[in-house]
């Protein structure tokens, strides 16, 4: 039986241990500081990343260049004997394209899946993946069904639109009218692109929105559910509460990372969910 090993980007949010403890690689993706480049984790924390922001600092992202993926194509095919990536949606980074174009080299040992994921939704993606690879499913019939039946949505409340303008998400008038009408824009992560769902005049009923549209489907039981936050921990927790009093099960909370981070900053709180997909092909 071919080992397959599942490779993902850090837009997944997942940090080295964790990773290490799925049994997920991951390749790091550069984050710009003031036009200063650094590989997310490996040379900038979450913690310094957080203060940079809190201190006016511009900060974007890259997506890895063509060598960074070689280098960890090659390091997994001397350990395995196929790899399936599973990078951010291409409609949010060039990463995708770009593995496809390196993965042509490889005489078909990579197989790229186009999820149309990010954040710590792409990682339950690669856990839903892994168990495929055990079930004995191919990686083209994995990348078949991932790109027909996956699904993920998010709702996104940015705490200070700052961040979306220095980013260059949003214009400076924008950002200086919703501020002067403290309005809160809710952004909707779906089909693998992000816009603005709504606007709101308080940030607690921008919540609260999210979190009945995250709410607003007819069967729990087929999505895995996720609070997301970036220094919000308080109110993550009592949202994470209040949905599995919902859906009668656990709710998982993790944190917003380097890569999106730099685009929405910190004070940010999202609601999302993936849905479950039947890898069964009897």
């Amino acid at each position: 039986m071919n080992k397959i090993a599942i490779l993902t980007d850090s837009s997944a949010d997942i940090d080295a241990v964790k990773a290490s403890e799925l049994g997920i690689h991951v390749v790091r993706m550069p984050v710009i500081v003031d036009h200063v480049e650094y590989m997310e984790e490996e040379q900038i924390k979450i913690e310094q990343l957080l203060s940079e922001m809190k201190n006016n600092k511009t900060v974007s992202t890259s997506q890895p260049i063509p060598g960074h993926l070689i280098q960890s194509f090659d390091a997994l095919l001397k350990e395995y004997d196929h790899i399936i990536f599973v990078p951010i949606s291409h409609k949010l980074s060039g990463t995708y394209q770009t593995a496809v174009s390196v993965a042509s080299e490889y005489e078909g040992k990579i197989t790229v899946i186009d999820a149309k994921h990010v954040c710590y939704f792409l990682t339950d993606l690669c856990l839903q993946i892994k168990e495929f690879v055990k079930q004995g499913l191919t990686p083209l019939q994995i990348k078949e069904l991932v790109e027909q039946e996956g699904q993920m949505n998010a709702w996104i409340i940015p705490g200070d639109l700052k961040y979306l303008k220095r980013g260059g998400r949003i214009s400076a008038a924008a950002a200086a009218l919703a501020s002067l009408l403290k309005i809160f824009p809710i952004l909707k992560f779906e089909d693998g692109a992000i816009d603005v769902f709504d606007k709101v005049r308080t940030l607690k009923k921008a919540h609260q929105t999210a979190f009945n549209e995250l709410l607003n489907v007819e069967n729990y039981d087929d999505y895995n559910f996720y609070v997301i936050e970036a220094e919000m921990e308080e109110e993550a927790a009592i949202y994470a509460k209040e949905i599995e009093a919902k859906i009668g099960r656990p709710v998982f909370i993790n944190k917003i990372r380097a890569v999106v981070l730099a685009h929405v900053g910190p004070g940010t709180l999202a609601f999302g969910r993936v849905k479950k997909i039947n890898g069964n092909r009897n």
